[in-house]
């Protein structure tokens, strides 16, 4: 489908309404030149057809199908109009106009279906023989026995019944297990995650607990604490890092431990207070 911008609100109410000697006069020049820009400013000038046409249409069509969809298949109907119309051969534009953006429409409602007229009559054909034979058989019947019910051979009958299911839509929801007694649901089965990635909220309150034990410690000391217990460097790897001996290292986690003992004495039971 062309992308097209569709005309401002003023063309939509009428408001932007030219009178017919201009519109004469855009006809006659476009007719002349064939020029984009000229008929864009007839496709302006004619929206409101679009709009009035789409108004209907969305009164008969599924929810799903939104007003300002059908309007951008209606602008291409009337893009093509203006391009195919000629006033020595054609009627009256506005009933030309109005066929080709019905067209335009009933093809863009087309493409979004996936399955064929072919596939969709099967199915019908398909669903009738399969009643008539369960009642006429009183068990559920085979495909040679449907095939043969609906007068074609067994290799078509297949061939058409894997078309009939490509393109259709499966729910998620559909794939979940069953609610247990609690009214919750045990891990969806198409819920899988990627065992090699951090849990982005493992890691946030990772940061956060970091910056709350850290607070008010030193650069250095800050150092020291990430190093050896979130990068798991030893003593003399930290020493390495920082320019300092091994044991000025062991030295400065020593003094912030204490401090931070201290700091939270109250909150920590003695088995978290032994380092």
């Amino acid at each position: 489908m062309k992308k097209t911008t569709a005309p401002t609100k003023r063309a939509a109410n009428g408001k932007a309404k030219q009178p017919k000697t201009e519109i004469a006069k855009l006809w006659t020049r476009y007719l002349k030149n064939r020029d984009v820009e000229t008929r864009n400013t007839i496709v302006e000038t004619l929206s409101p057809l679009v709009y009035a046409h789409a108004s209907r249409l969305t009164r008969r069509l599924p929810a799903q199908i939104s007003y300002d969809e059908i309007c951008s298949a209606a602008f291409d109907g009337l893009i093509e109009a203006v391009e195919a119309y000629d006033p020595a051969r054609q009627a009256k534009f506005e009933t030309f106009c109005q066929q080709r953006i019905t067209g335009a429409v009933m093809d863009w409602l087309r493409s979004l279906d996936s399955q064929s007229r072919t596939v969709r009559t099967f199915e019908k054909k398909r669903m009738i023989a399969r009643e008539l034979l369960d009642s006429e058989l009183g068990r559920p019947p085979t495909s040679d026995e449907v095939s043969t019910r609906m007068g074609i051979t067994l290799a078509r009958y297949e061939h058409l019944s894997r078309l009939s299911q490509l393109g259709k839509e499966v729910h998620f929801s559909a794939m979940e297990p069953e609610s247990d007694n609690s009214g919750r649901t045990s891990t969806r089965g198409w819920d899988t995650g990627d065992t090699r990635q951090v849990d982005p909220s493992a890691k946030v309150s990772r940061e956060f607990l970091t910056e709350y034990i850290t607070r008010g410690l030193t650069r250095e000391e800050r150092l020291v604490l990430i190093l050896y217990y979130y990068e798991e460097l030893t003593m003399a790897e930290i020493g390495l890092v920082l320019d300092l001996s091994e044991s000025r290292v062991s030295q400065i986690h020593k003094d912030v431990l204490g401090r931070l003992r201290q700091r939270f004495a109250a909150n920590m039971d003695s088995r978290e207070m032994v380092a």
